[in-house]
């Protein structure tokens, strides 16, 4: 066979297998679990570029929010207070301060900074110099200390709470990444899930025009029907899987050893494997329900997000309908709901969002509540075996509605219930990096409430304000004596005592 032959045949080979990897590449991209796993995925990072979102995850990991107010109706004399919380979770720093005026000179000042390495505090007015602990010198400083439950002072921790500090060098190492490693663990299992979801259960996929508000939709949607022998495969799969997860076990040890004062790290780790346990022991039941489960996804063909999604459960013949609107992008959405309702009896609650300005200039929407409950009235007859009552579905509706002039500053909140109506007016402002909160006047049920403008709440929230350090000399608090940390905490506590004496009623 010639060259020119041979080419031909390598090409049209290549070509057609090429054909089939792109074929099976979109076959697979667009098949049920795909649909839903990227949507998923797709949506969540929309939240994520929620404003709010956005804002509260630059404050955690490298910002600011600052709280003053005005205390003249509560102090002696023309007092103020300011605090202020810095965060920075992602390097594990952050720090406290507050202060207190008068007159506009201070009187008070105390703040607590820490790093993954040390924490220290300071207040001049109780006592003279600066505190702290250094946690690499824990192992070193504790055992014999004053600390030391084998010494039997006053101050002596109890044995778990002395054996958690004794690692805690090795559990702030352990702390780095931390919540990147959660939210990588929960898309992973998210993304299992519905894996199994879709292996098990039935599934079907179509195409449906929704609304969503005044929008029109184009979605694919894939339904899926699960019944109680399918829901029993796949939470086995899923306990399975989790039981020889050594990097889910890692995460979960990480996450004890911060919440196991008290406890053994170890000991919450057995607690969780002992739930895992616990719940294949049930499956038996769960496979005994007479249950079904009816679940339909719209994912929009333009953008691959969730815009809604429909549920339908029957379980041991009790029924329950639910219904999520998100639309076609929630960063730009005016209309979500949420719908839950039992329905043989009409309980439930529905839940919507409406939003009617949000631009450069204004933000208007409307968060509204409505539960439906059974009610009794009851009937008094004169006789106590003729009392009886009458059964009925009944409302009661919550609202929120906020506007807000993002030019002018003009905020305005308002609540209103069956019983209660509030307003809440003040000021908000952006500039820069941060938004700067007045509150002016608070309203119940039209009266204004008392004390509130004298206040002068202001609340600063800013996105980007790196936490200071802690100091780099201190005295350190694991090698104080006795008579050394008592005559401290004795400053403290006489301090705390005179100043309220000094500056409140």
């Amino acid at each position: 066979m010639d060259k020119k032959k041979l080419l031909i045949i390598g090409g049209s080979v290549g070509g057609a297998a090429l054909i089939a990897l792109v074929v099976v590449s979109l076959i697979i991209a667009n098949s049920p679990s795909a649909l839903i796993v990227r949507g998923a995925a797709n949506t969540i990072a929309d939240i994520k570029r929620l404003e709010v979102y956005d804002v509260a995850d630059d404050v955690i990991n490298g910002g600011s929010v600052s709280v003053s107010a005005n205390l003249d109706k509560y102090a002696k004399d023309d007092l103020s207070v300011q605090a202020k919380i810095n965060t920075n979770a992602k390097d594990l720093k952050g720090s406290f301060e507050i202060s207190f005026a008068e007159d506009g000179d201070e009187v008070l000042k105390a703040n607590i900074t820490g790093n993954q390495d040390k924490v220290t505090f300071e207040c001049d007015k109780f006592f003279d110099g600066t505190y702290g602990v250094n946690f690499k010198n824990l192992v070193k400083n504790l055992p014999e200390s004053i600390f030391d439950p084998d010494e039997e002072t006053d101050y002596s921790l109890y044995d778990e709470q002395f054996e958690y500090f004794m690692n805690l060098k090795d559990t702030i190492k352990n702390d780095k990444n931390l919540e990147r490693d959660i939210t990588s663990m929960t898309a992973k299992y998210r993304k299992l899930a519905i894996e199994k979801l879709i292996k098990y259960a039935e599934c079907s996929k179509s195409s449906e025009t929704i609304k969503a508000g005044s929008d029109k939709i184009s979605c694919s949607v894939v339904k899926v029907t699960v019944d109680e022998e399918a829901l029993g495969l796949i939470l086995q799969d899923l306990i399975d899987y989790a039981g020889n997860d050594e990097e889910l076990e890692n995460l979960v040890f990480r996450i004890a050893s911060n919440a196991a004062i008290g406890r053994e790290a170890e000991d919450i780790v057995d607690d969780f494997y002992d739930t895992l346990d616990y719940f294949e022991d049930e499956l038996d039941y769960i496979e005994d329900l007479d249950f079904e489960l009816n679940i339909s996804v719209y994912i929009t063909k333009s953008g691959r997000r969730i815009a809604r999604i429909d549920a339908e459960a029957e379980v041991d013949g009790e029924g329950y309908d639910f219904s999520l609107i998100l639309g076609r992008n929630v960063t730009t959405s005016k209309d979500m709901s949420l719908s839950i309702k039992n329905k043989e009896t009409g309980e439930g609650y529905d839940i919507t969002y409406t939003v009617k300005a949000n631009n450069s200039k204004a933000y208007e929407a409307e968060f509204q509540v409505e539960e439906s409950y059974i009610e009794y009235d009851y009937i008094d007859y004169g006789r106590d075996d003729d009392d009886d009552y009458v059964e009925y579905l009944d409302t009661r509706t919550s609202t929120l509605k906020v506007e807000w002039d993002k030019s002018g500053g003009d905020l305005k909140i308002r609540y209103k219930d069956k019983w209660d109506d509030y307003v809440v007016k003040g000021s908000l402002l952006q500039k820069g990096d941060r938004y700067i909160f007045v509150l002016t006047n608070v309203r119940e049920d039209g009266e204004a409430v008392a004390l509130i403008k004298s206040l002068e709440l202001t609340v600063i929230v800013d996105r980007h304000d790196p936490s200071p350090n802690p100091a780099g000399r201190f005295t350190e608090v694991t090698t104080m004596n006795v008579r050394d940390f008592k005559h401290l905490a004795e400053d403290i506590k006489d301090g705390v005592e005179d100043f309220t004496r000094e500056y409140f009623r």
